[in-house]
């Protein structure tokens, strides 16, 4: 998807992977809904980002619910839903045994829920154009226990691949696919604080972090039709730490 008259909405798109996510699609073409909790935040960035075609929406997806009026509105502002990418989340790095249920809830609300919620919204658009493209921005902690993550980020993670398949299986007969990336380290705010001997440690086999750019180029590939006869899958964008297992 190149045309300008494609539009794709980012969601947790003002900084980090998500904005350049957005960069990389207004660089290919299309018009992006930017997404933040802060108008003022996101405004900014759409300045940044290209004007006409940077669209500011904010939205607390904490609230997971609230992913269903940010959809709507998107779609009320373009006229058209052509991608979604549910790429806002977080979390922080907890043992089990510090875990409550507030703060598992928390995780699943960001990561999961807010995601599950914005591609059913999504999903009805895109049924009726009988067309579109859902990425998922799961995670390395997706395959395996929550090495470096806590068990509720890893978890959340893994919902969110499960919920790809099955969204994908459905919603294949509509012409609509939905895909994961599963990026592994990524040279964002979130890793900064890594010393040079931590990053040694984790033993990426190509021995670097990837950039924000390098996670970018995979989604727009998914996003676009250069990847249409692919749904369902998981790719890992992680310099060959998943081969670790």
């Amino acid at each position: 998807m190149t045309e300008s008259s494609t539009f794709v909405l980012v969601t947790g798109s003002t900084r980090g992977i998500g904005r350049a996510i957005a960069e990389t699609l207004i660089a290919r073409g299309a018009s992006v809904g930017i997404h933040g909790r802060d108008l003022g935040q996101v405004e900014r960035v759409c300045e940044d980002l290209g004007g006409d075609r940077a669209i500011p929406f904010a939205a607390d997806l904490a609230e997971s619910e609230s992913a269903r009026g940010l959809v709507e509105s998107a779609v009320e502002r373009s006229g058209r839903l052509d991608g979604l990418v549910n790429n806002a989340g977080g979390g922080r790095a907890v043992a089990f045994r510090g875990l409550d249920l507030e703060q598992w809830r928390a995780t699943q609300a960001v990561n999961l829920e807010a995601a599950f919620v914005a591609s059913q919204a999504a999903y009805r658009v895109m049924r009726r154009a009988r067309a579109g493209s859902i990425v998922n921005i799961a995670s390395l902690a997706a395959h395996g226990p929550g090495r470096w993550m806590g068990a509720d980020y890893a978890a959340a993670k893994a919902g969110l691949v499960s919920l790809t398949r099955s969204l994908a299986l459905e919603a294949a007969r509509f012409g609509i696919r939905c895909n994961s990336v599963s990026p592994g380290f990524v040279d964002t705010d979130m890793t900064s604080e890594l010393s040079e001997e931590a990053r040694k440690r984790l033993a990426i086999p190509l021995g670097r972090l990837a950039s924000a750019k390098e996670i970018a180029d995979v989604v727009a590939f998914l996003i676009s039709g250069e990847s249409s006869y692919m749904t369902g899958q998981v790719l890992h964008v992680d310099g060959g730490l998943w081969m670790h297992g």
